[in-house]
């Protein structure tokens, strides 16, 4: 489809692999490189401001190149070692940078002491899923705004919870357990 030789490909890249490892390079390096330039700015912050910032950068990056995390859906789904390749240098890289600002918030007393590798989970992948697979998100042009509005959201859930009258059914959650009447 690019009209280049295939040689030419081996003898710049020495393959295919590489080549894909060397796109996918360019495609998530500057994520990792922001978050990475993030983490150490922000070190000492507190850790829900430290993870406000990350998660921010991770939802404009998701906002602005939705194709880049569909890819990385795409190659989870595969039965290769790229997606091992994508967890070790990238996905991984970032998911670690997010459960260790959670556990330092958890440490701190300052988020419930929750299952910090779900809530990661949830985090990240709310914000990889709204981008990714919502259709109507990428017909948005003010993808600026629309990931400010939605990690202004995430925190105020997060931070505020999403019951607005927290009563039998929040404690059933929490217990697992219908309450007796």
């Amino acid at each position: 489809m690019a009209k280049v030789a295939p040689p030419l490909i081996h003898y710049y890249f020495g393959s295919k692999d590489e080549l894909w490892r060397e796109t996918v390079d360019h495609s998530l390096g500057e994520l990792r490189r922001e978050s990475s330039a993030i983490c150490s700015a922000t070190r000492t912050l507190a850790p829900l401001d430290r993870l406000r910032a990350l998660l921010q950068a991770i939802t404009h990056f998701a906002a602005r190149c939705p194709d880049h995390f569909a890819m990385i859906v795409a190659e989870a789904r595969s039965d290769s070692d790229r997606f091992a390749w994508l967890q070790k240098n990238y996905t991984g890289v970032l998911f670690a940078d997010v459960l260790s600002i959670l556990q330092d918030a958890k440490n701190r007393s300052q988020i419930k002491d929750v299952a910090t590798d779900q809530l990661a989970s949830m985090l990240v992948g709310g914000i990889l899923v709204y981008f990714t697979v919502d259709p109507a998100t990428a017909n948005r042009r003010d993808v600026k705004k629309l990931a400010d509005e939605y990690i202004d959201l995430m925190f105020v859930v997060l931070l505020e919870g999403l019951a607005a009258n927290p009563g039998p059914i929040v404690s059933r959650a929490r217990t697992g357990r219908r309450k007796s009447r």
